[in-house]
């Protein structure tokens, strides 16, 4: 089913969801991780960091693939243009961050010579260390998490003036209902 002004498909709920709320989790603890002591829950944590963001990685994939076919959600009512352009790109750019995060993570893991585990199933394994690369993507992962979390705010209190004070129902249709 594709997505019409009135009702988002379960799969866009879905992809919204798992993506959106992971994402924010994967933040949390990588915010909250990096200034762990070494140790072994040190380790622990970023092994299931990693899991979890290469995990997001390909269902946001599978996402931007849906949102490609499907477009960007219409919006609900009639707004300014300008208002209109910044959902647009807030849309996009938290599109292409989904990807951009966790890719960068990968890719620093594994230039520093770190496996990058694919669904707890199996890793990739860096035979070498690149450590030019490492430090830049090292520098790319962090500064992209703050910029994502921005955007998420962003985001966020779009979702809110919508439903508080547009009381135009954006937020239901995220939440599965049909509106309008």
């Amino acid at each position: 089913m594709a997505d019409t002004r009135e009702k988002f498909s379960n799969l866009t709920i879905a992809f919204h969801w798992i993506v959106g709320l992971t994402i924010i989790g994967l933040l949390a603890v990588g915010i909250y991780m990096v200034d762990l002591p070494k140790g072994d829950f040190r380790n622990w944590l970023y092994g299931w960091h990693k899991v979890i963001g290469t995990t997001v990685l390909m269902i946001a994939a599978l996402r931007l693939l849906w949102r490609w076919r499907n477009g960007l959600p219409l919006p609900v009512g009639v707004y300014p243009e300008w208002q209109h352009k910044l959902a647009t790109a807030t849309h996009i750019v938290l599109l292409c961050a989904t990807i951009a995060l966790p890719l960068t993570g990968a890719i620093y893991s594994y230039s520093g010579g770190y496996p990058v585990p694919i669904l707890g199933l199996f890793e990739f394994k860096s035979a070498t260390k690149y450590p030019l690369m490492f430090d830049v993507f090292k520098f790319i992962h962090g500064w992209a998490g703050w910029i994502i979390a921005a955007i998420v705010a962003l985001h966020v209190l779009g979702a809110l003036k919508h439903h508080v004070a547009d009381k135009d129902g954006t937020l239901r249709r995220m939440l599965g209902a049909r509106i309008g």
